[in-house]
């Protein structure tokens, strides 16, 4: 994927592993899909994946781009999110997340659960043959408890 140099043709190469790996994790709930108007307007919202962890659904947002995720892209993330009563979130990012970004996230865990998550994290777990499903747990537990939406656990 490291080669692909179109932003979007990387991201849905990036959703398809993701899945994947979701999915050999028996976390994977249902991959990317969108949501269309019947109007014409088109495609309202698109879902990268949803997972459930803790009995929780979650709704998956990935992102692989050359610059740091800000507000405008969490912010888009946690509206789909609040928009579903009861769903949490999960936003993963190969780049870096901006403070404004993470303290946007931190302030909304007061009224749905948000978890952000660098690729790299990911590509540590399973490298050293970890338990995904563990270290996700393991971030919910710090944005619950400790407010940390972007923990990393060692």
């Amino acid at each position: 994927m490291f080669s692909i140099k179109n932003p979007h043709k990387r991201g849905k190469a990036l959703e398809s592993v993701l899945n994947k790996i979701f999915e050999e994790n028996k976390i994977l709930v249902r991959e990317s899909f969108t949501l269309n108007v019947f109007d014409g307007e088109g495609i309202i919202e698109q879902i990268d994946g949803v997972v459930e962890l803790e009995n929780k659904l979650f709704l998956v947002e990935m992102k692989w781009w050359d610059k740091p995720i800000g507000v405008g892209e969490v912010s888009q993330h946690l509206v789909r999110i609040f928009n579903r009563g009861h769903a949490c979130g999960i936003f993963i990012s190969a780049s870096p997340f901006t403070k404004p970004a993470i303290t946007i996230c931190k302030e909304s865990l007061s009224k749905v659960l948000i978890i952000l998550i660098n690729l790299e994290e990911i590509h540590r777990v399973l490298d050293q043959d970890g338990d995904l499903k563990d270290y996700l747990q393991r971030k919910i537990q710090a944005a619950t408890i400790n407010k940390e939406p972007l923990h990393v656990p060692v």
